[in-house]
């Protein structure tokens, strides 16, 4: 694969991709997916954007081998969008998908009027993302004229990098970016090619067991009370399938709760199907256990910040607003 360093297209990358979804399909749903209106025993299809496939899906796809979503009344259809937030966010847009749980991108369609509501928070509202580097590498500083890779531009691992950037008094201009998309992060480390690499756990904790890698910065340490992740849905789809989202979020609580009592046969599953030792597996859920919150309760003032970052980073305008009123409908968790 050849990487090419990446200039800061990514808002006007985003903007122009809903923009133009938005135009042509006048905030339409697609056709032809959720069919008629189902009987009172008919499972109702729910589209849901995924950020590709890693341990953080595990729970979730375990639980559909389980069954948990199909006795909650739903046949959930992931779509994997291996290349980040803003190209779910722009499938979004087109009418692919109906629900969905990542990062600020969804903020950002907000922002440009994207017909969505933020219906909860997942069960970990900071972000994840870390920068790790090469081992002789000691600082974000050590940086400067560098090659780092980060996700797509617009994403938020590539928010992440330029918010640790900024905090340590680098512009980007002074580090060469390589905005990388769905490309392995631990694989692109390991090649010797770039200094740093914007990645997560288990990945970040795979590469230093090697001694591959160095981690050099966390983005929540840079993001003060900072809500990054959230779940919403389509103002298509709640109108239209209100019991379903209420469903979605019970059988998600199941999901994650049923993945705390079966630890064992978490790691087994995980292990089946992404290549880490299960000594790393076990390691990182452990850790994610400690910290999920099932409540999903979304911290309304962590949001507004997190609005006040993307106004900093120039993702959004500076004169957006962000109305807990509009952009939230949070009636479903009750």
């Amino acid at each position: 694969m050849t990487l090419r360093p990446g200039m800061r297209k990514g808002r006007r990358i985003l903007v122009i991709t809903l923009l133009t979804c938005l135009a042509c399909l006048g905030f339409a749903p697609a056709q032809g997916d959720l069919g008629g209106t189902p009987s009172a025993a008919a499972l109702v299809p729910v589209r849901l954007a995924n950020l590709g496939v890693g341990l953080a899906s595990m729970p979730q796809a375990l639980a559909i081998e389980r069954g948990i979503f199909t006795r909650n009344g739903i046949d959930l259809r992931v779509i994997n969008f291996v290349n980040g937030g803003a190209e779910a966010t722009a499938g979004v847009a087109s009418g692919q998908v109906d629900i969905g749980s990542y990062g600020t991108p969804i903020l950002i369609g907000l922002a440009f009027g994207l017909p969505i509501k933020i219906v909860a928070s997942p069960p970990v509202k900071v972000t994840g993302f870390e920068l790790v580097a090469k081992p002789e590498i000691h600082s974000v500083k050590d940086l400067k004229g560098q090659v780092v890779t980060s996700g797509a531009l617009g994403g938020g691992s590539h928010q992440a990098l330029l918010k640790i950037l900024q905090s340590n008094g680098l512009s980007d201009s002074e580090v060469k970016i390589v905005a990388a998309g769905g490309a392995d992060a631990e694989m692109v480390l390991r090649s010797g090619r770039v200094a740093a690499v914007v990645t997560s756990e288990p990945t970040r904790r795979k590469l230093e067991d090697d001694g591959r890698g160095r981690l050099i910065a966390k983005a929540s340490d840079y993001y003060g009370r900072h809500q990054h992740g959230f779940i919403f849905a389509t103002n298509a789809f709640i109108a239209k399938h209100p019991d379903s989202v209420r469903a979605y979020l019970r059988a998600t609580r199941e999901s994650l709760q049923y993945a705390q009592t079966h630890l064992d046969e978490l790691v087994d599953f995980s292990a089946a199907r992404i290549r880490l030792k299960k000594d790393i597996i076990r390691a990182y859920f452990e850790e994610q256990f400690k910290v999920w919150d099932l409540s999903f309760q979304v911290d309304v003032e962590g949001t507004a910040n997190a609005v006040q970052v993307l106004k900093e980073l120039k993702e959004i305008k500076a004169t957006a607003v962000f109305d807990p009123n509009t952009w939230l409908d949070t009636r479903f968790l009750n």
